[in-house]
């Protein structure tokens, strides 16, 4: 039985404004999605770990990685979207703050009676 580890749940898909397809030149069908990892005990999830995005032609469904991304203006937005528009659920945190709720509890027991 696995009482530990990690999991990852999605990042909502976003579209990008401007650019091409790296791969088809479609202009303007991408898409920035991605997850993010977290560790997790009895699949109740602690703290996250680390991200992980792409970003997706609508058209030819080619998944990219930024490295692989030629058009400049994909660049900028997909950098803009990364540092400002992924954040971290709240529920990545649900763990520690059932155990900071534990222990605020345990502690506060001996002096209610």
């Amino acid at each position: 039985m696995i009482i530990f580890g990690t999991s990852s749940s999605t990042i909502n898909p976003s579209k990008l404004d401007g650019g091409h397809c790296p791969f088809c030149k479609t202009e303007n069908q991408m898409w920035v999605q991605g997850y993010r990892k977290y560790f997790h005990v009895f699949w109740i999830p602690f703290f996250p770990l680390w991200k992980k995005l792409y970003v997706v032609c609508s058209h030819c469904k080619g998944a990219f990685e930024k490295q692989e991304i030629t058009s400049e203006k994909l660049i900028s937005n997909f950098e803009e979207f990364e540092k400002n528009k992924v954040k971290i659920p709240w529920y990545h945190f649900t763990g520690i703050i059932i155990f900071l709720l534990l222990i605020t509890s345990i502690s506060v027991i001996p002096f209610l009676n």
